[in-house]
């Protein structure tokens, strides 16, 4: 579901991110008997749950374009050894089948990432650094996984652009349950949970839009960051997008660096 949050250099960020987000009818019931601590879960899997997960999969890929906006919490770890919590904002514009603009604020270092069908490329507003690069014929989902190859940290959506979030969020599924119903932001969601190899995670869809509203990953294997929450609103699907949209400026003066496979994901100086 995500790589492991990593401090790395300035360098290392901006050059990875060119290569560029039980019962049927009630509740579910916890067993009359707890679980001991540290037992393995149970492998439960509802047909209910597995159906709702993909129809908001077949949701999203029916659209030939779609624009969100994200809220996310992920930790960060410091130098006492606790995990601090830093907030992150972004929007995303896609337009398939080879366009896609991210753009990232918050408590992480401002930067956006564009793909216009012939180049990618990225640039961290703030250090004025840029990266760039040839991309031609390149699908989404091969920007998505060069670009964000599984960061919880700068893109904690990517499992909803990519040409089938169904197969991807899937993958390795041990247990799948439908826990009820609640209100997001004002939407009526199905709340669904969900354990993978190493993680247990949930997911809140709309119940008339089949949308994602809110995602919450615990990660259970102590390699990586313990958990982060994203928060998804004001969608759009098929809304006519400005071909603008997908066209970048390099800051004056920004510096060109070169690719390596690294990424980061520091907080902003204060």
């Amino acid at each position: 579901m995500g790589t492991r949050l990593r401090t790395l250099d300035t360098v290392g960020w901006v050059l990875l991110a060119i290569t560029a987000l039980l019962a049927c009818g009630g509740a579910y019931a916890a067993p009359d008997k707890p679980e001991p601590p540290g037992a393995p879960p149970k492998e439960i899997k509802e047909e209910r749950a597995l159906k709702l997960l993909r129809g908001m999969s077949d949701t999203l890929t029916k659209a030939k374009s779609l624009s969100f906006k994200a809220r996310s919490l992920v930790p960060f770890a410091v130098p006492t050894g606790q995990y601090v919590s830093l907030f992150a904002s972004s929007r995303v514009v896609l337009q398939r089948p080879d366009k896609l603009y991210v753009e990232t604020r918050g408590d992480l270092f401002a930067n956006d990432l564009y793909f216009n069908g012939k180049t990618m490329t990225a640039v961290a507003l703030g250090k004025k650094h840029y990266s760039q690069r040839q991309a031609e014929g390149a699908t989404i989902d091969a920007i998505v996984k060069d670009a964000y190859p599984g960061s919880d940290a700068l893109a904690p959506f990517v499992e909803m652009l990519v040409s089938d979030p169904y197969a991807v969020l899937t993958k390795d599924l041990s247990s799948a349950i439908w826990v009820g119903q609640s209100e997001i932001g004002g939407v009526k969601t199905d709340h669904l949970a969900f354990t993978a190899k190493g993680l247990d995670w949930e997911i809140w869809i709309g119940t008339r839009d089949k949308l994602p509203r809110l995602m919450v990953v615990s990660y259970r294997d102590g390699e990586r960051q313990p958990t982060f929450t994203v928060e998804f609103h004001d969608w759009k699907l098929d809304a006519p997008v400005s071909a603008r949209t997908f066209n970048y400026t390099i800051p004056k003066g920004a510096v060109k660096l070169e690719f390596r496979p690294q990424y980061l994901a520091q907080p902003n100086e204060r």
